[in-house]
């Protein structure tokens, strides 16, 4: 992967961005944004080669440390940014769907996700 930011953060949150960006791609494969869901896919399959160490096409491999551990995924900075975008999306879905605290624990990860971004001069809202 080209030049990134390196985000610490448990596992658990990292579940979070995980289980968005599948939920993104698979909309936006459907609904005609390619170039998203191309992106939200990347970010996935960065975590599972850096977290999961996940090697395509041989069973068994990669493996998920426990929630709690610190995982040090490395994006782009347009991973990241799709990575705010995508956590509101489906923060806003779960207050549609009744599922309040799953989206204050979306919008917490985005917001802290985007002060690491500011505190590294990117724009990021």
């Amino acid at each position: 992967m080209s030049a990134g930011l390196i985000m610490a953060m448990p596992l658990r949150q990292w579940g979070l961005i995980d289980a968005s960006m599948d939920n993104d791609a698979s909309v936006e494969t459907v609904n005609g944004n390619r170039r998203r869901a191309d992106l939200a896919r990347s970010i996935r399959r960065a975590a599972w080669d850096q977290i999961a160490h996940w090697t395509p096409g041989v069973p068994g491999s990669g493996s998920w440390p426990p929630p709690d551990e610190i995982v040090k995924p490395k994006l782009t900075i347009a991973q990241w940014l799709l990575t705010i975008d995508v956590l509101e999306r489906w923060a806003a879905a779960a207050d549609r769907t009744g599922r309040h605290e799953a989206a204050a624990q979306e919008r917490e990860l985005r917001e802290l996700i985007i002060s690491r971004l500011r505190a590294h001069g990117v724009q990021a809202h």
